[in-house]
């Protein structure tokens, strides 16, 4: 293995890293991180096992701290899903640039927020060619407990058109955080994406993640898009304690659609 660290010539200055399977790797196959909300680049254990096994297959690992997070930085009331996507993207052109890249398998493995990032940028970005989406998340409705985005527009709507702002996960955000996130919402155009997506749900995971999953699920099914749907019945939000199964799962689905 082979890693080395870099920075993004955009504007948010992102910074990532790459896992190389060995130090002359060449034309690989590429599978992004697409962290979620308040994570960052840092593979935790289990995510750590997905890297390996993607490098024992001759496929390059590659992540990102998306803006707000990590050694990217940045006020994190300045972060919208918009703006993830945008990151991305930039992150894509730079990957295709490099020598160790098959710019033409270039896919995301996400969890939780990262999967409205990758699936958001995937419906008109046809440069992603697959996404493996776990704890799935393309409406407004996470953060529940606290009445979430969709709800906090709604009832504070006249105070955040008026230069207000709401509280979602302890953050403080204006009002182009909640029109980002509502009006641009994966649930919109994800019948544009036209690369395969692998859509795996743990049931032990909380109820607006097993709903949007679904939803996710019809909504490619009705566009007659490729698309896998696997539920872990143990499996906790980003399948941490079922890291084995989740792993199976995903490299088998690579080898069936390449």
């Amino acid at each position: 293995m082979h890693t080395y660290t870099f920075q993004l010539p955009n504007a948010d200055k992102n910074m990532g890293t790459v896992y190389l399977p060995n130090e002359t790797a060449n034309n690989c196959p590429i599978m992004v991180f697409c962290h979620g909300w308040g994570g960052d680049r840092v593979l935790s254990p289990a995510n750590k096992v997905v890297c390996d096994t993607a490098l024992s297959q001759g496929i390059a690992f590659v992540t990102l701290d998306f803006y707000g997070c990590g050694d990217t930085g940045g006020d994190y009331s300045g972060m919208t899903y918009g703006r993830w996507a945008e990151n991305l993207a930039d992150l894509i052109t730079w990957i295709e640039e490099q020598s160790f890249a098959d710019k033409n398998k270039i896919g995301c493995y996400s969890i939780s927020s990262g999967t409205t990032t990758a699936l958001r940028l995937a419906a008109y970005d046809h440069r992603i060619a697959y996404v493996v989406s776990i704890a799935t998340c393309i409406s407004g409705h996470f953060g529940m407990n606290n009445g979430g985005p969709t709800k906090k527009f709604a009832d504070h709507c006249r105070e955040l058109v008026n230069g207000g702002k709401q509280e979602i996960f302890g953050v403080e955000f204006a009002l182009d955080f909640f029109t980002d996130t509502i009006g641009n919402a994966p649930i919109h155009t994800i019948k544009n994406i036209e690369c395969p997506v692998l859509i795996m749900q743990g049931m032990a995971d909380n109820t607006f993640r097993l709903a949007d999953a679904k939803m996710a699920y019809d909504l490619l099914c009705q566009a007659e898009r490729t698309v896998k749907y696997i539920e872990i019945p143990d499996g906790d939000h980003g399948l941490g304690n079922t890291i084995d199964q989740a792993v199976e799962y995903t490299f088998s689905w690579l080898q069936e659609i390449f």
